[in-house]
């Protein structure tokens, strides 16, 4: 190991601009939660969830809920301002700034999502990124030496200096090594990625990083979003299905249907983005089996409606010639 500076992982750039760009959108997802406060259909979605339970139980009339609301929009506006700020001065190599993001991340996470938004989810685990590897030897300022190689092997060898005369049987300053066919198949070591190299895997091409990045990003966003609705049908099912009736007059299924429907759903996208986020671990680890199987796990989420911009996104960094022959290379572990 030394100290010298080392260049900025390409993880770390994608997660600092992560945090940069969710966080403006908190902010402006915020304020526009503020300016909604006072509309009819805000003041009618209150009544009907303080009508219902769990809502019922709160004690809480229309105007309090809208103070609260008012607040937890205004203090994730403030904790995402913070963020994007500390997110600038993360690409610049701040060790401060990760803390203080670390310090943030749980009120934005909280106060986000109590604004309506998920952007603040996106944010929370793009900080979590900022404390992995390659990220905290950058933060550290230690660059880890890549394993010497072997001087490429050449033919024919070299005869011994040592050789003696009548040693092998041989005449002096003859090998019988020379008498041996030349070696077939590929060099011992060919272009970078080609087929028979070595690559450790922190040598990961960009590509697969900005895939995995994406798949995690996106993963976590479904997941803690279907969640909810996990939570919500198992404790006030019938505020969601009223809510379900009023944003399609033409539903015609009965209560336990709907139920049953939103059930299955839920925790068919819950299984589905965490075992998504497992196969890009994977990835990430450079299993070459695991980003095929992610690949169609992308692709039936572009047909699933779920979500279609990072399904395509993630198929085609992976698929990039960079990505498949780092993926088909043999692994060797530093």
């Amino acid at each position: 190991m030394s100290e010298s500076k080392p260049a900025r992982p390409p993880q770390v750039a994608i997660a600092g601009w992560l945090v940069v760009a969710g966080s403006v959108i908190v902010v402006l997802m915020a304020f526009s939660r503020v300016a909604d406060l006072r509309s009819l259909e805000t003041k009618e979605a209150i009544e009907a969830y303080l009508a219902s339970p769990p809502g019922d139980s709160l004690g809480l009339t229309v105007s309090g809920a809208q103070t609260i609301l008012r607040i937890a929009s205004m203090v994730a506006a403030a904790c995402a301002a913070t963020t994007a700020i500390l997110g600038w001065q993360v690409l610049q190599r701040s060790k401060g700034a990760r803390l203080a993001l670390s310090l943030l991340a749980a009120p934005l996470f909280v106060t986000g999502f109590v604004g309506g938004g998920f952007a603040s989810a996106v944010v929370t685990a793009a900080i979590v990124m900022l404390w992995f590897q390659p990220a905290r030897d950058w933060f550290d300022g230690i660059t880890r030496a890549a394993p010497e190689r072997p001087a490429p092997r050449s033919w024919p060898p070299e005869p011994s200096a040592t050789s003696t005369p009548g040693s092998t049987g041989s005449p002096a300053g003859h090998s019988p090594l020379l008498d041996l066919p030349p070696p077939s198949g590929p060099p011992l070591y060919a272009a970078p990625y080609a087929a028979g190299s070595t690559r450790s895997t922190a040598d990961r091409p960009v590509p697969v990083v900005w895939a995995c990045a994406i798949v995690w990003a996106s993963t976590a966003v479904v997941f803690l979003m279907f969640s909810a609705v996990l939570v919500e049908l198992l404790v006030a099912p019938e505020t969601l299905r009223e809510e379900m009736r009023r944003q399609n007059p033409d539903l015609t299924m009965s209560d336990s249907d709907l139920t049953r429907l939103l059930v299955v759903v839920s925790v068919v996208l819950v299984v589905w983005s965490a075992v998504a986020a497992v196969l890009t671990l994977l990835v990430w680890r450079r299993v070459a089996w695991a980003a095929l199987a992610l690949s169609v796990s992308a692709a039936l989420a572009c047909l699933a409606l779920v979500p279609i911009v990072a399904g395509i996104a993630t198929v085609v960094l992976l698929q990039r010639p960079d990505s498949r022959a780092w993926l088909s290379a043999p692994r060797r572990r530093l």
